[in-house]
């Protein structure tokens, strides 16, 4: 057994596969992970009023100003402009269908109004011409609200959770009707969670002088600032591919940490571009250098090799995978391969992503790389998921360098495996 393997089978590794797979069955991730999913129709919509507005604005045909582009951008503003909402309803369903709630549809009404009220509370302000309205602020309705759109849910329904457990709730009489037999059993619960979120948004104001979300979004900030630089990305992406090898879904854990930060720069960059001006880069931006030819761990350049091969294996998996890969889909060829378990593939797997984020990074230093400002959440083929996200010509190239990367980093690789494989089917032959 060779050094690799023994590394692979340690207790430490052990341990790390241990934990990814609790990760991934706990309930409460699972609920982000599912809440946060379930509104990816709204952000696609909200993408294509956006990329129609901006081809429009880019061919001429109108201009930021003109009431086209607002008509064509109002979607996007009440789909990506709102999204914290959605997921405060969402991750408070996913979260009480994951404990085996009754009412969870309740549940998650009552965690989007609780965010509400937290976020964006009725204020009265006045007009220019000296009249007064009502109005919310939207200042954290979207990506900049997502972080007490994912906590707030998780705290309300576990103490409604508790509340029901230990029969915390106003019991009527078996005459009265159902309906308002279960409105009055939520009444308790309720009000502790109005008191609560409440209580700490007035207490964040008076000593933060800012509401519960902005101080959220401060204390985040730090471990969050290290965590989406640049050598954070390096750690992060390190993570998910090697999370992968194990046979874990790294990039689902990863995402965890990665989609709120991801969010907010590209809403931050939509709304630069919706006013006329550049959109800028930030590090999150090289967490798709893992994923941007072949999916995650760019694994088209794999598929072509094992095209090339001369074991019988390496070339089926290369005929399987080579087109689900070219619409950035990896997992025919991780399950194929395979990557898990098999450091000789596991290696340039985790390899060529490290070696491409500096690459990448230069890019976009020097200015060639254009920052994205459109979110994509799904799998488009490859060159058009950069190019749709950002409308540069520019970012083609950036699936081609990973390209010609990853055939320098799998092909020494591909080479000595191919070579056991087809030993090994002499020997069966």
């Amino acid at each position: 057994m060779s050094k690799l393997d023994n590394l692979y089978q340690s207790k430490p590794m052990q341990k790390l596969q241990e934990w990814g797979g609790k990760m991934q069955t706990n309930k409460a991730f699972s609920a982000i992970s599912g809440g946060m999913m379930s509104t990816m129709s709204l952000i696609l919509a909200g993408a294509v009023f956006m990329i129609l507005a901006t081809l429009l604005n880019l061919v001429g045909v109108c201009e930021t100003t003109d009431s086209l582009y607002v008509w064509l951008t109002m979607p996007y503003n009440m789909t990506m402009g709102i999204l914290s909402v959605a997921v405060a309803f969402s991750v408070g369903y996913a979260y009480s269908k994951n404990l085996e709630m009754k009412g969870a549809m309740a549940n998650g009404i009552v965690t989007m109004v609780l965010f509400l009220m937290v976020v964006s509370p009725v204020k009265t302000v006045t007009l220019a011409d000296g009249s007064t309205m009502s109005a919310l602020d939207t200042t954290y309705l979207g990506g900049t609200g997502l972080f007490t759109a994912l906590i707030l849910p998780l705290i309300a329904v576990k103490i409604i959770d508790l509340c029901q457990k230990r029969h915390v709730t106003i019991k009527m009489p078996e005459v009265v009707p159902q309906f308002l037999t279960d409105s009055f059993a939520t009444l308790i619960p309720l009000v502790i969670n109005v008191i609560l979120w409440h209580g700490l948004n007035t207490l964040c104001e008076m000593v933060f002088t800012t509401s519960l979300p902005g101080a959220i979004m401060g204390l985040l900030s730090i471990p969050l600032g290290a965590l989406v630089s640049v050598p954070g990305m390096f750690v992060l992406i390190f993570i998910c591919q090697l999370t992968w090898s194990f046979g874990i879904h790294g990039t689902a854990i990863v995402y965890i940490v990665i989609m709120a930060p991801m969010i907010q720069y590209m809403a931050g960059n939509a709304e630069l571009v919706a006013a006329g001006q550049a959109p800028i880069f930030a590090p999150v931006a090289l967490f798709g250098a893992a994923a941007c030819c072949g999916g995650t761990g760019n694994v088209l350049p794999l598929a072509v090799l094992c095209l090339r091969s001369k074991s019988q294996q390496l070339k089926a998996v290369g005929k399987a995978g080579v087109v689900p890969a070219v619409f950035n889909i990896s997992e025919p060829m991780a399950f194929g391969t395979p990557i898990m378990y098999n450091p000789i593939i596991a290696i340039p797997f985790i390899l060529n992503t490290l070696i491409l984020v500096p690459v990448l990074y230069l890019g976009y230093a020097v200015g060639f790389f254009q920052p994205a400002y459109i979110m994509i959440m799904t799998a488009l083929p490859v060159f058009l998921q950069e190019f749709m996200g950002t409308m540069a010509w520019q970012n083609l190239f950036i699936p081609a360098v990973a390209f010609v990367i990853g055939i320098l980093v799998y092909a020494p690789f591909v080479k000595i495996y191919d070579r056991q494989l087809c030993e090994k089917e002499a020997q069966e032959g």
